[in-house]
């Protein structure tokens, strides 16, 4: 009993000077130490095996290349402390050793048909969960806005979150590196004059995102060369941003994109039939930027009102629910694909002359149009 107490302290002892070690600065660590150190990780005592391990952690990014040269030893033990020392430098506040961690890993992971390939990869993804709870954890207390909604986009349902960057978000630029943790990210939504190209090498870091919107934001032309690195883009809007006909340059490389919206920018009839040849299979929707805000089904003449967005120009000019529309600006309004392509010729602050039928009555209404929101 006396001799188990005495091994116990010393483990003890041993253990604590380990982590009296691992607050030690990276500098204090030369690479015949951390040689040393990685030889150790296969010691016979437990206790030297524990103190080597603690110490190359202590010892950051300086330790990363000879624990990842560790692995190809291929002693279990060795492993599987070399994956332990990675995991823990992947998830330390150091930048540099962080992101050397989290590549020396994904190497590991590689052959994924080994034992430490499939340990690394088990690794990885639990560090990708622990990295996307604490990203979405600082990118809301920056004020980002996180919601669980799904979007419906004509063709099925978009798993994943919402986020979205508006004028409640106080973080700096470098903040926006977390996002390339958002693996489940189901749509991102930027939103304002303080979103500007320097924005959007940070958004292609999520290189899984389906859906991403733009809204009145300061991104250029050439900015949008950045989204073509978003290879699983399948939804792309781009609401009352200043691109011109040079857009297209770079709007043709987005091939995967399967819907891709306009709205309110200055592009040529030229540009858009271009940007329609480069992308046949695509589905494009460019409008000058004006707003209605009704819903519709097509009736026998014209289209039948059935929804009329609150504070819309709709109901500030007194369109009601069952209101007929039969004509736009003096051309006949056949359905509601028609009248669609009647408002996407218009820009917003434009009034127009809509002729609707009220309880059997013709009615003339002009709706001065806004804003998509």
């Amino acid at each position: 009993m006396l001799r188990r107490s005495w091994f116990t302290a010393i483990l003890v002892l041993s253990l604590t000077a380990a982590s009296a070690v691992a607050a030690e600065p990276a500098a204090s660590a030369p690479p015949r130490q951390i040689a040393q150190w990685i030889r150790q990780l296969n010691a016979e005592r437990f206790v030297d095996r524990e103190v080597a391990t603690e110490r190359l952690i202590a010892a950051g990014a300086a330790s990363v290349g000879p624990t990842l040269a560790a692995v190809a030893e291929n002693n279990l033990e060795v492993t599987t402390r070399a994956v332990y020392v990675l995991q823990e430098l992947a998830l330390c506040p150091d930048d540099e050793a962080s992101a050397a961690a989290h590549a020396a890993l994904e190497k590991i992971a590689e052959p994924r048909l080994t034992s430490a390939a499939r340990r690394a990869r088990t690794t990885l993804d639990r560090l990708d969960a622990i990295h996307q709870e604490r990203a979405l954890g600082e990118l809301k207390r920056l004020g980002a806005v996180v919601s669980d909604r799904q979007a419906d986009l004509g063709f099925g349902l978009i798993e994943g979150y919402v986020i979205e960057f508006s004028e409640g978000w106080q973080g700096q630029l470098q903040d926006l590196a977390r996002l390339r943790w958002l693996r489940d990210a189901g749509e991102v939504i930027l939103q304002g004059p303080q979103v500007t190209d320097e924005w959007l090498p940070y958004v292609a870091a999520m290189t899984g995102l389906p859906v991403l919107t733009v809204k009145r934001a300061h991104v250029s032309d050439e900015g949008l060369k950045h989204l073509l690195a978003l290879k699983e883009l399948t939804v792309l809007t781009l609401m009352y941003v200043p691109l011109t006909d040079r857009a297209v340059d770079q709007l043709q490389g987005l091939l995967g994109v399967s819907k891709l919206r306009i709205y309110g920018a200055r592009l040529s009839d030229a540009a858009v039939t271009r940007l329609r040849t480069a992308l046949a299979t695509s589905e494009i929707d460019v409008r000058r930027g004006a707003f209605l805000g009704v819903g519709c089904q097509d009736g026998v003449e014209g289209c039948i009102v059935y929804t009329i967005r609150p504070n819309s120009a709709a109901e500030k000019a007194g369109l009601m629910m069952h209101d007929v529309i039969c004509e736009y600006e003096g051309r006949k309004v056949a359905d509601y694909k028609g009248l669609t392509a009647g408002i996407a010729d218009n820009t917003a602050g434009d009034t127009v002359s809509i002729k609707i039928i009220r309880n059997g009555q013709p009615l003339i209404k002009r709706v001065t149009l806004g804003e998509w929101e």
